[in-house]
């Protein structure tokens, strides 16, 4: 039997080791996604976890919460507060990007005054994309003080990836719920920590922002996404050898 020869020299072309670089590359990446989702689903099972046993907390006063917990954000996210004071609709900001029941839109972030010098941010909740502008008359909150009960959250950081949003002047929309840059053009001191609302007395009379509920507790589709990156990395690492070894056979 003629044993076949196979000629590799020709993984020494330039183009060639092109090729081995960009297979190497390209799989690193797909290993560093699959990873990358990995941790986005640990940290959705954290937040998870979180949610169910703060879920029956029974509500309390914004103060006591603080007082106990602060400024620990991590144990003071996904408490259950109430909270009177007054909004203060000209330091609103828009809240980009937000969808709501399959439809487009933002939420609308006021600073509710809690005393004349301190204030929290409230996330009143959902308005259509049209409604692109702090200070709508049709999204208007109460002149009056308000009660309002919601869950704490922790201020938003930019990733790695996303918006940046500018670092100076007045913003009338903003990318994500930074109190830090929120505070700069607030005359209150800002809480650290902000409600997403949950009921309000009084309501809107005009039914908008639409309030959002806290999503329930899903893994989404992270790890079906890590094992897809995976099986790119495995489909690469193994078909690139294959071919290599077909190339050298017919050479």
């Amino acid at each position: 039997m003629t044993e076949r020869v196979r000629d590799y020299s020709f993984m020494l072309r330039p183009k060639w080791l092109a090729g081995h670089v960009i297979v190497v590359v390209a799989i690193v990446i797909f290993v560093l996604m699959s990873f990358w989702q990995l941790r986005r689903l640990q940290d959705r099972q954290d937040f998870n976890s979180l949610l169910v046993s703060r879920a029956n907390e029974q509500a309390r006063e914004l103060d006591d919460v603080l007082a106990d917990y602060g400024p620990s954000h991590d144990e003071l996210e996904l408490r259950v507060v109430l909270a009177v004071g007054t909004y203060q609709p000209a330091e609103e900001i828009i809240l980009l990007s937000k969808s709501y029941n399959g439809l487009s839109g933002h939420h609308v972030l006021t600073p509710l005054y809690v005393d004349d010098e301190r204030a929290v941010i409230v996330d009143r909740g959902w308005v259509p994309i049209d409604m692109d502008q702090p200070g709508m008359e049709v999204f208007a909150p109460p002149a009056s003080p308000v009660d309002v009960t919601g869950v704490l959250r922790k201020t938003e950081v930019r990733g790695s990836f996303g918006p940046v949003d500018p670092a100076q002047g007045v913003l009338g929309t903003i990318s994500r719920v930074d109190l830090d840059r929120i505070d700069q053009q607030v005359d209150a001191e800002l809480v650290p920590v902000y409600i997403q609302l949950n009921a309000q007395n009084p309501s809107q009379e005009a039914g908008l922002p639409a309030i959002v509920a806290l999503p329930e507790p899903s893994e989404g589709p992270h790890r079906a996404y890590a094992v897809q990156w995976f099986l790119f990395a495995g489909v690469t690492a193994v078909g690139y050898p294959i071919l290599l070894r077909r190339t050298a056979e017919s050479r």
